[in-house]
C-alpha cells in the first residue's frame, strides 16, 4: 500500500470526500487528488495537519508500518493508572512559528483521572518563548484538548494555527464582527487579530487544560 492508498483509507475511515479534506486542510482539491494518485509527494505542512487532525501514526502514514493509530501506553504506579501522553512539538509563546515535528518528540506521564474525556483527544506541547508569562514560561509542558469550536475557546488559553504556523494565546471572540483576538499575557507583546483577511486560513487546534512547570 502506497501513501496515496493510505490517505484514501483515512478518507474512507472518517467518511470524508477529497473535496471535504481539501477544505479542511486549506488547500486545493487538485493537490489532494495528486497526493492520492501519488503524482506529488506530500508537503511537510500537509503531513502535520493530517497527524493533528486525524491522530494517525506518522510512521504508518509514511511507510505503512505499525498501527494506523498510535497505541496507547499506560503504566501502573501505586494502584493508579498513568498514561504516556505524547509531546508532539513546540508552541510559540511569542510570534507564531511552524510545528517543529509531526511525530512525538517526548512523552509525559499523566494520571488517567486528571483528564476528562477520551485520552486520545489530548496531546502536549513544550512552550517556547515568554509572551504568556507569568502564567506559562518557556519550557513548560502544556496539555491540550483538541477542539475546533471557537465558542469553547472563549477566554481560554488555546493553541491556534495562523497561516500555517501555530501559537499559544488567550482567545477572545467577537462573533458579530467575525473576529478573533489572540491575546498574550506579557505586555511586551502585541495581540494578534484574526479578521476577514486571515480568519478563514486560521484554525483552532485545541484548548490548554493544564500547564506543568519545567523546573
Amino acid at each position: 500500500m502506497n501513501f496515496g492508498e493510505r490517505l484514501d483509507l483515512i478518507l474512507k475511515k472518517f467518511e470524508m470526500t477529497q473535496t471535504g479534506l481539501a477544505k479542511e486542510m486549506g488547500i486545493s482539491n487538485v493537490v489532494i487528488n495528486r497526493y492520492i494518485n501519488n503524482k506529488t509527494n506530500p508537503s511537510y505542512d500537509f503531513l502535520n495537519k493530517i497527524i493533528l487532525h486525524f491522530n494517525v501514526n506518522l510512521n504508518w502514514l509514511l511507510t505503512g508500518e505499525g498501527p494506523m493509530f498510535p497505541t496507547r501506553q499506560t503504566k501502573k504506579i501505586s494502584d493508579q493508572e498513568y498514561y504516556y501522553l505524547p509531546v508532539i512539538a513546540a508552541v510559540s509563546c511569542g510570534s507564531p512559528q511552524e510545528i517543529e515535528a509531526a511525530e512525538p518528540i517526548d512523552h509525559i506521564l499523566v494520571n488517567n483521572n486528571s483528564l476528562q474525556g477520551d485520552l486520545d483527544n489530548f496531546f502536549a506541547f513544550y512552550a517556547s518563548g515568554d509572551s504568556m508569562e507569568p502564567l506559562i514560561s518557556n519550557g513548560d509542558v502544556i496539555i491540550v484538548k483538541q477542539t475546533e469550536n471557537w465558542d469553547q475557546a472563549e477566554k481560554r488559553v488555546s493553541v491556534v494555527r495562523v497561516d500555517g504556523e501555530i501559537t499559544l494565546k488567550k482567545v477572545n471572540t467577537f462573533p458579530d464582527e467575525k473576529k478573533v483576538l489572540l491575546q498574550p499575557y506579557n505586555k511586551d507583546y502585541s495581540p494578534i487579530l484574526l479578521d476577514q483577511n486571515n480568519l478563514e486560513n486560521s484554525r483552532l487546534i485545541g484548548i490548554a487544560v493544564m500547564s506543568i512547570r519545567n523546573l
